[in-house]
């Protein structure tokens, strides 16, 4: 039976958040020689509930290692934190402005490492292949809902946020890019970019030749209309959350790790809506352990299943599969700090 650890605390002001920080560094341990990259998700601009920048400082203070950096993986969808440089410069906008940012898969997604897993859906996982830098990590998640896989917690933070643009591309399994007719103007960004000269301009709209087409989503950063759209019912929700924990999996092997989720500002969507949102329900605290699955299970059964459960999602998929991998366990013994 694993332990989570449970830092009962409300609201975000910095004060608060940096007491919290400190408090919760004290349940982890790292060498001196490690190199530590802290997994954290910077938020969109219009957000006001993301991670604390104050209570990441506060950890990252602590921290008493050879090397140690705020790191994260672009995005498929257009917006700051598509490409490297404007998501880093949307990092320090947002008060992580005290340490080393690396996006691991570089500036548009072209640094990309491949690791073998053979399991159910990936015989192999695309992640930035910047993470090689760091032999631990330190995986700090704002817990929160998801349209598509209920909620998300430290598994997402890893498997979604450490895969590369073509990963995430797998993930959601939307391969068959789809092209507005609607919203395309025949701009020509899309085409300049492509790696692969798979879009061509017909009759003043791009179109996607799917036979070279490399999965990479850089099409879908450039549109200045977002008019490359993914189809994300193309994968279920279930095949979706699967596929997350293949990625944490591959990720995760052979590296120290340990896990904070935090259960303040807890909202019905993820921290990629660029509009502010508000709780649905009150501050729970803040958790750590270094059982992914143990964390991820303790967080959902303190603010409640019912609050994250849609039609055609069951967020414990994630979870069970998690376990049945051998990643952790379900069973915990929650300690107050």
């Amino acid at each position: 039976m694993s332990k989570v650890y449970f830092l009962k605390t409300k609201g975000r002001e910095p004060s608060v958040m940096e007491k919290a920080g400190k408090k919760i560094s004290e349940t982890f341990s790292f060498d001196r020689e490690d190199k530590v990259a802290l997994k954290v998700h910077f938020g969109e601009r219009q957000s006001k509930t993301y991670l604390s920048p104050d209570l990441v400082k506060s950890v990252y203070n602590k921290l008493d290692v050879k090397e140690k950096a705020l790191v994260d993986c672009n995005v498929l969808y257009k917006g700051e934190r598509a490409f490297e440089s404007s998501h880093k410069k949307l990092a320090l906008d947002q008060g992580f402005d005290f340490a080393p940012i690396v996006i691991c898969d570089g500036q548009a997604g072209e640094k990309e490492k491949k690791i073998q897993v053979n399991l159910k859906h990936f015989k192999e996982i695309k992640i930035g292949a910047l993470l090689d830098n760091f032999n631990s990590l330190l995986v700090i998640s704002h817990f929160k809902g998801h349209s598509l896989s209920g909620f998300g917690g430290a598994l997402k933070n890893v498997g979604m946020g450490l895969g590369s643009k073509a990963g995430k591309l797998e993930m959601h399994k939307a391969f068959n890019l789809e092209v507005s007719g609607a919203l395309c103007v025949g701009c020509g960004s899309c085409q300049k970019e492509c790696p692969s000269d798979a879009i061509e301009i017909k009759d003043g709209k791009a179109e996607i030749n799917f036979d070279k087409c490399l999965h990479c989503g850089k099409c879908i950063a450039v549109c200045p209309l977002g008019a490359i759209i993914i189809p994300f019912g193309d994968s279920s929700s279930l095949e979706l959350q699967e596929k997350i924990v293949e990625y944490s999996y591959g990720i995760l092997e052979g590296k120290k790790a340990f896990f904070i989720n935090v259960l303040l500002g807890i909202t019905s969507r993820c921290d990629c809506v660029r509009e502010e949102q508000k709780p649905i329900m009150e501050d729970i605290g803040i958790l750590c352990s270094d059982d992914i699955v143990s964390i991820d299970k303790a967080s959902l059964d303190l603010a409640k299943k019912e609050h994250f459960e849609r039609e055609g999602v069951n967020p414990l998929i994630q979870i069970d599969y998690a376990e049945r991998l051998g990643m952790g366990s379900k069973d915990y013994q929650l300690e107050l700090l």
